[in-house]
């Protein structure tokens, strides 16, 4: 097995150094996709990746940073190693950034101890991962799979007017091009990507490393509940149809609803009261809602639970409600030879390990329509993410790093390249 020992004053100095990079005037740490801090990161790791460890750097046409170190086999496709450099509002240090420097830790490693693979390694720092101003996620890796296009894009703006086909240009891009930027399992043999696990899991378990099999399927919808508006103080309690009360209700039932099954997450995040007054009874709420699940099953007989309880609420307070939902994002689910390798990693390295899905998208599940894709999950303190709370710890980032280069090293010696890819 490949001997990987990350050095982790190394990877701590990378990842406060990239918390550096961040906008003043927000809160936490953000470092907005397209933005100038968002610029200064790319830069800041296109010069690691160069002075480092001596990867021939690039941009692709879609504005994805990719930095390679050749193989033995100059013709066989590379091991991808990938996150993303850019953060939520008010976000924190470690979501995509330890994973992008993750990577680069594995490319320092095999620098320094003058190994070559058979296949060529690449590391790669994915444009707006997160949602951007744009109103889009994963820019960049929709476009490595080839699920965005130049006529796709370019109406959408950000609030200043900017285009994105301007955004992507000034962070490095050509997206008159982007087509340059798909690749294929004839190129990738597989792709890897370390992540916290934004979640409380493997914290509350004492476990180091979860193995990722998958990423949730995603059902959103529309409940609208229409009462009547009334005077606050002239109208008797039992003579009201309340919308809001009604709704609260709602909120209640799908909470309900969802801890009666195992594997899945409901919330409804989004409520919008109208007249909104504070003496006048509402008559109309809209509420946004989501399930999570990696089986769909569990989801569509949550939504039909859902509704029966939402006929409940309709005929017991008087009122109309009407429910409309779709698949927001379908489930992935990720390669079986992945996951078998790294589980198999892991008990040769006797670090302990949990098999358990991702709750939230990643970069990784638009790989995995392409190419043989797989994620390593390290501890989240108190399970929190995307908030300045944020943490893991380092010793934490290093046994994942370990476990990610000993695994690029195990599929390096596979002959993987076989494989059907989601369509």
């Amino acid at each position: 097995m490949l001997s990987i020992k990350p050095d982790q004053t190394r990877i701590k100095r990378d990842i406060m150094k990239f918390a550096e990079f961040v906008d003043p005037e927000e809160e936490g740490f953000t470092r907005i996709s397209f933005s100038d801090q968002n610029l200064k990161a790319v830069e800041h790791m296109t010069a690691l990746m160069e002075t480092e460890a001596h990867l021939s750097v690039y941009i692709d046409t879609a504005g994805n940073l990719i930095g390679r170190r050749e193989g033995r086999r100059p013709d066989a496709p590379s091991i991808m190693i990938g996150s993303h450099l850019d953060t939520v509002r008010a976000g924190g240090r470690f979501d995509g950034m330890a994973g992008v420097v993750a990577g680069l830790e594995v490319a320092r490693i095999l620098k320094e101890m003058d190994v070559m693979l058979q296949h060529p390694l690449e590391i790669v720092a994915f444009l707006a991962e997160e949602p951007s101003p744009f109103g889009l996620s994963t820019v960049g890796s929709r476009a490595m799979t080839g699920k965005l296009s130049p006529q796709s894009i370019h109406s959408l703006k950000d609030d200043q007017g900017r285009t994105l086909p301007q955004a992507i240009r000034q962070m490095g891009g050509d997206p008159s091009n982007l087509q340059q930027a798909k690749r294929s399992l004839t190129d990738i043999v597989a792709y890897l990507e370390l992540h916290i696990e934004q979640g409380p899991f493997l914290e509350e378990r004492n476990i180091p490393i979860g193995i990722v099999t998958g990423i949730v399927e995603i059902a959103r919808g529309d409940v609208k509940v229409l009462g009547r508006n009334d005077h606050a103080g002239t109208t008797p309690m039992g003579n009201r149809h309340d919308a809001l009360a009604a709704a609260s209700e709602i909120v209640l039932a799908l909470e309900a609803t969802c801890k009666a099954s195992s594997g899945i997450v409901g919330t409804i995040g989004k409520m919008d009261v109208f007249p909104n007054a504070v003496n006048v009874i509402p008559g109309l709420v809209k509420i946004g809602m989501e399930l999570r699940c990696l089986d769909e099953e569990i989801i569509k007989d949550a939504i039909k639970k859902f509704k029966l309880e939402l006929e409940n609420i309709q005929h017991s307070r008087g009122i109309e409600i009407s429910c409309e939902t779709w698949t927001s994002s379908q489930k992935v689910i990720f390669d079986e030879v992945l996951v078998n390798l790294a589980s198999a990693t892991c008990d040769k390295l006797e670090i302990p390990y949990l098999l358990l899905p991702s709750g939230a998208g990643h970069d990784a599940g638009h790989l995995a329509r392409i190419t043989r894709a797989g994620m390593i999950f390290v501890p989240s303190k108190g399970g929190r993410s995307h908030c300045p709370e944020e943490w893991t710890d380092f010793d934490h980032i290093v046994r994942g790093t370990e476990v990610l280069g000993c695994l690029v090293g195990e599929i390096d010696k596979q002959d993987i390249n076989e494989k059907e890819v989601n369509p």
